[in-house]
């Protein structure tokens, strides 16, 4: 249920600051050591990525009937060309974005099953409590 007195387009944009505060986070170092020095991070990290892949579709789908029941109930307008013309051609690209999206939760499904067995073999770092 959307509760009104909050925009919805606020949640994917704080979902998009997110992966760039993470893509920021994990930068390699300028000693040239990795931004994700440990493995079980990297696990942790792609199941979280799956997790944000598989809600995607249900978001896309939404977006798509939302603008379908607007064309229906005559709602839309367009600076050029048609309503029908542009709600089609959106609802398509949403429909593949659906499979795009439900493709890269298959694989990051896959990253996340192989990286399970891996371990870190490596020095640890003595100034980090949280080991």
């Amino acid at each position: 249920m959307t509760n009104r007195n909050t925009d919805p387009t606020e949640h994917p944009r704080k979902a998009a600051e997110a992966v760039r505060a993470f893509n920021h986070a994990t930068l390699p170092a300028l000693n040239g050591r990795p931004g994700i020095e440990y493995t079980g991070t990297a696990y942790h990290a792609i199941g979280a990525f799956t997790t944000l892949a598989h809600r995607l579709p249900q978001s896309f789908h939404q977006i798509a009937m939302a603008l379908a029941e607007l064309h229906k109930d005559g709602h839309l307008t367009a600076d050029h060309g048609t309503p029908t013309e542009h709600a089609a051609v959106t609802c398509a690209a949403l429909r593949e974005a659906e499979q795009h999206a439900s493709a890269l939760a298959k694989a990051l499904e896959r990253a996340h099953s192989t990286c399970s067995p891996l371990g870190y073999g490596g020095p640890l770092d003595d100034t980090d409590d949280d080991l």
